[in-house]
């Protein structure tokens, strides 16, 4: 009698271990495959996955731009120290090998060493350098503004740019910025129309790449009276003229004296 209620005990706790662990098999796959998976604290939601997945996309984007900075990176360090640089087709989709060996990393730090050491020089120079100052002679001389228009290119002290650069639309006429007389009137094809005006006081004005001249020779004019227009012709493909101003033959800055 008690064998056989020791199997029955043992029947009904196989059978409860057999049940809870059907039970458990349904509760984990209704959770696992229903939405109710959501409700478990610490399970991905959709939004967190397709963020995810973009975030994975971004990362991969970057890997693939950094690759190439390195790329040329090692193109330029190539190039510095006298080797020849690698096509673009070369590089592959892995990371680049950026690895440099002694001697070629040696050679591109003296190069740029000598690179920094040139751009501080000039930078030094450029800052020693005065700023121009105004002549007292010219302080008082009433200037008129050659044209209504933009200054471009500006004057250059000690180089080839002794003079302004003044665009405007074609057809902008352009006038003397002085009494004078005119000296010179002529055209050739590196400087289009150029005219030369003599002033008191030792004082030059040269108008260059002009469109067309008004004024001949051997003409007395005021100031404010129209010399010519400005066009296109010259080296430049811009309408304007370039205005030239000397004193004692020696070039000045027009714009310390004429308001543009």
């Amino acid at each position: 009698m008690a064998n056989k209620e020791r199997k029955i005990e043992r029947h009904q706790l196989l059978s409860y271990l057999a049940f809870g662990l059907v039970a458990m098999l349904l509760a984990y796959l209704i959770v696992a495959h229903t939405p109710l998976k959501r409700t478990i604290p610490g399970y991905p939601s959709r939004e967190t996955q397709l963020a995810a997945i973009e975030n994975y996309r971004k990362i991969d984007s970057l890997e693939k731009v950094i690759d190439l900075w390195a790329f040329q990176v090692a193109n330029i360090q190539r190039v510095v120290t006298g080797r020849e640089a690698l096509p673009l087709d070369s590089m592959r989709l892995a990371r680049v090998n950026t690895e440099v060996d002694a001697e070629d990393l040696a050679r591109y730090e003296e190069s740029d060493s000598l690179l920094r050491a040139q751009v501080e020089r000039i930078d030094a120079e450029q800052q020693a350098r005065p700023a121009p100052e105004r002549i007292e002679a010219l302080r008082n001389v009433p200037f008129k503004r050659p044209l209504k228009g933009t200054l471009g290119e500006g004057f250059r002290p000690g180089g080839s740019h002794a003079f302004v650069e003044v665009t405007a639309p074609s057809g902008t006429p352009f006038c003397a910025i002085l009494d004078g007389i005119i000296v010179s009137a002529d055209w050739n094809e590196r400087e289009g129309c150029t005219l030369w005006m003599q002033h008191d006081g030792d004082l030059t004005s040269i108008y260059r790449q002009a469109g067309k001249l008004s004024r001949s020779v051997g003409e007395q004019v005021k100031a404010g009276t129209q010399l010519g227009v400005v066009g296109e012709t010259g080296e430049l493909s811009n309408a304007h003229i370039l205005l030239e101003l000397r004193y004692k033959n020696q070039p000045v800055d027009p714009t310390l004296y004429i308001d543009f």
